[in-house]
């Protein structure tokens, strides 16, 4: 097995109990909670590639086993979230949780990515510009930032700066919101540093989709602060 197989696997076991351990904290069914992670994540796997093979071209040969075989790419972002919330919500009800898992993945995801990038370093994918700084890796004939190592470092931070804000955001669904605005926020700026190979003014698909997210999490937190800000102000006025 090789570092970057190791890593990148390392990365789902380490996401997938995160996951568990903040449905334990929320009381809620852990044995059908790590169900639905894996499930979630093979479905995102799947839908992934299957988006990466529309884009690059489908191979002469495939097997079942190369879905989910994580050193050969195609975990394209929009494919693998889009395949990961239908497979997770289907195993919500084959399960039976009716609570939302929204705030579970906020926390499981970035410790996933903390270490799944250390396997991308290994493994060459999802490289830097070209860069001659003392800390350049020599990656695809250049030296180059390590990009995938700036990533794992901004996800290991958004994993302790989410750990900090769990106990301290109090309507449901508002930290994978507050993920979703960190995530969208850093990755935007570290596009700036992987090698990117299509753009559309200026930016690159994936800082367009950025940009969507940061606007969708900053509306929504918005809107659910002054809600609640308008139930407490009702609360605190006298009965009639």
């Amino acid at each position: 097995m090789t570092l970057a197989t190791l890593f990148t696997l390392l990365g789902y076991f380490v996401g997938v109990g995160v996951l568990v351990w903040a449905a334990k904290k929320k009381r809620m069914a852990t044995e059908g909670v790590a169900w639905v992670a894996m499930i979630g994540t093979a479905g995102g796997l799947i839908v992934a590639r299957l988006v990466q093979f529309l884009i690059e071209g489908w191979p002469n040969r495939i097997s079942f086993v190369s879905f989910f075989d994580p050193t050969l790419g195609g975990r394209a972002l929009l494919g693998g979230i889009v395949g990961g919330w239908i497979a997770v919500e289907i195993a919500k009800r084959r399960f039976g949780l009716k609570r939302s898992t929204g705030d579970l993945f906020a926390l499981a995801l970035p410790a996933c990515e903390a270490v799944g990038r250390i396997g991308c370093h290994f493994g060459g994918c999802c490289y830097g510009t070209e860069f001659a700084g003392a800390w350049a890796v020599y990656q695809h004939g250049a030296l180059r930032h390590p990009a995938q190592l700036y990533s794992a470092g901004y996800a290991a931070l958004l994993f302790v700066w989410l750990l900090w804000m769990r106990k301290r955001v109090a309507t449901e669904g508002a930290l994978f919101r507050h993920y979703l605005l960190g995530f969208g926020a850093g990755r935007f700026v570290l596009e700036f540093f992987r090698w990117r190979e299509h753009l559309w003014v200026g930016l690159s698909p994936m800082q367009w989709l950025c940009i969507e997210l940061i606007i969708y999490a900053a509306v929504w937190l918005w809107l659910a602060r002054r809600k609640r800000k308008v139930e407490e102000h009702r609360a605190m006025e006298p009965a009639s």
